[in-house]
């Protein structure tokens, strides 16, 4: 497992970081980043509220947000 292992594998880290280094913060990368939510949630089984701040945690550590708004 990669960044933040209970919540992206290696290779969603990468695709995660790879769109972000090809389009900023764009809608590109924040597709890419709600999929993956997404699929952190249906693999953790953690609640939203838990998987959507370690997400925020994940874009705030990577640049793509400069203060993250945790629930």
């Amino acid at each position: 497992m990669g960044y933040s292992a209970q919540y992206l594998t290696d290779d969603e880290w990468m695709s995660l970081h790879d769109a972000y280094l090809a389009n900023g913060c764009g809608p590109v990368f924040w597709q890419v980043y709600q999929e993956l939510q997404i699929t952190a949630l249906k693999r953790t089984g953690d609640s939203c509220v838990k998987v959507a701040n370690e997400m925020a945690r994940i874009a705030e550590k990577m640049g793509a947000t400069r203060n993250a708004l945790f629930v």
